[in-house]
């Protein structure tokens, strides 16, 4: 059982049960990780609107295991926001159209989860 802390910026997220999601990230020192945020779906939920496409996140993992990829999905248990992209970007719909496909080149170009991909990571930083 051990926590990782990284930045990352959110490419994807996928409902889960009632109140949870799956977050798909691509962080810095991890590369592509999926993770779960339980109860970021409800109404007073403290860090659920911090964790849609298009944010900078800085973000705290907890896994069952040693490393962030293995026995199932890492637990979301912190996220605080670097910069909310989302918001002049959700705005524009060719802003929205250019950023959505920048995060599904970025999702697609990081092969594997758990491998650092800080080249990609501050290319979509950068481009956002």
């Amino acid at each position: 059982m051990s926590l990782f802390r990284d930045d990352g910026v959110v490419l994807r997220t996928q409902k889960l049960g009632e109140a949870d999601r799956i977050i798909t990230l691509l962080t810095r020192g991890h590369g592509r990780v999926r993770a779960v945020a339980r109860g970021v779906r409800r109404t007073k939920s403290k860090f659920g609107a911090r964790l849609e496409p298009f944010s900078h996140v800085d973000v705290q993992f907890f896994a069952r295991g040693s490393e962030l990829v293995g026995r199932g999905l890492p637990l979301c248990t912190q996220s605080e926001t670097i910069a909310p992209y989302g918001g002049g970007i959700v705005a524009d719909y060719a802003r929205y159209t250019a950023g959505t496909a920048m995060l599904e080149t970025a999702e697609r170009f990081t092969d594997h989860e758990g491998e650092p991909a800080v080249q990609q990571y501050l290319l979509l930083v950068g481009a956002l």
